[in-house]
């Protein structure tokens, strides 16, 4: 039986990355050369027209690179990047975390002694250390599911406010007041998670369904659950994150119709699992029926699909 190069492979999916992805390529030159295990980095570039790659390889010559010569959207260009790894676990980043101290050991050892778990997060701060992104469950409502916060959350950022008000640098301090916190259950973030590359490929990846972007890391964490396995967000472990900065540059305004669409499509994919859906066509057929007078027409056809029974959004 083959063993893995390193212990753990980095993959960021990229696109048009220049000026956003250099404070987390900076970060992990300071973590690789003494990570436990070995750690190969690989940058996943989804056709990228800034010359992405060229410039990255010239500051950065001591990770991988893919070049894709079309684009995939977030999951397929993820799923591309994982090919090329060849750790035994890997971690997906996106360009636009932030690293403030190296979360991977911790996660990798959460992991180790937790093999119910399919995956673990680090509390994912945004950059001003306001809010925790990935402390959510999911809420079905009107026919669709939605990410709902945990009350955990509340706790989590009232303890960040304190120590704010404090001296010194909140990121360590954070650190220090989270230890023993166990994990805590979540859906799956893909801003940055750890787990094995063995089982991401058993599950077959991110669903490629999801395209371009939005809700692939959900739709995954559902299929790891009928497993038998888990995802947690570990909170001694901690990245910040500059929220939709890459997808942003990419479409702009047009990113909440993806959102909407592949929301359906995964309360489409999930019904088994999902309670509450209960008169799911009736709402959405009201949607459908509310965009003949404007808004996207490519939701008002998937709404109006899926009420008259059809699946194929």
């Amino acid at each position: 039986m083959s063993t893995a190069a390193h212990r753990l492979s980095v993959v960021i999916p990229s696109y048009n990355a220049l000026g956003t992805i250099e404070p987390l390529l900076t970060a992990l030159s300071a973590i690789q050369p003494d990570f436990p295990g070995g750690m190969q980095v690989v940058i996943s570039d989804d056709s990228s027209t800034d010359g992405t790659v060229p410039e990255l390889r010239l500051s950065y010559p001591q990770f991988s690179y893919r070049e894709g010569r079309r684009n995939l959207g977030f999951g397929g260009n993820v799923n591309a990047g994982v090919q090329e790894a060849d750790g035994e676990h890997i971690a997906i980043v996106n360009t636009d975390i932030e690293l403030p101290a190296d979360p991977f050991r911790i996660l990798l050892d959460e992991l180790r002694t937790s093999p119910e778990l399919f995956a673990v997060m680090p509390l994912i701060w945004n950059t001003n250390f306001m809010k925790v992104e990935n402390l959510q469950y999911l809420m079905v409502r009107r026919g669709l599911a939605w990410n709902a916060d945990m009350s955990q959350e509340f706790e989590y950022t009232q303890l960040v406010r304190e120590l704010l008000e404090q001296s010194g640098n909140p990121a360590f301090r954070l650190a220090d007041l989270m230890e023993g916190r166990e994990p805590v259950q979540s859906i799956l973030c893909g801003a940055l998670f750890v787990c094995s590359r063995k089982r991401f490929l058993d599950l077959g990846g991110f669903d490629t369904r999801y395209r371009p972007f939005y809700w692939e890391d959900v739709g995954l964490g559902y299929e790891a659950k009928r497993r038998g396995w888990q995802c947690a967000a570990v909170p001694r472990a901690l990245c910040l994150h500059r929220h939709s900065v890459s997808i942003d540059r990419k479409v702009g305004a047009a990113k909440l119709d993806y959102l909407l669409l592949n929301q359906l499509r995964f309360v489409l994919a999930n019904r088994d699992q999902l309670h509450g859906l209960r008169g799911a066509r009736f709402w959405w057929l009201m949607r459908g029926l509310r965009m003949q007078f404007g808004g996207s027409k490519m939701l008002r056809e998937a709404y109006m699909h899926v009420a008259m029974g059809r699946d194929d959004v």
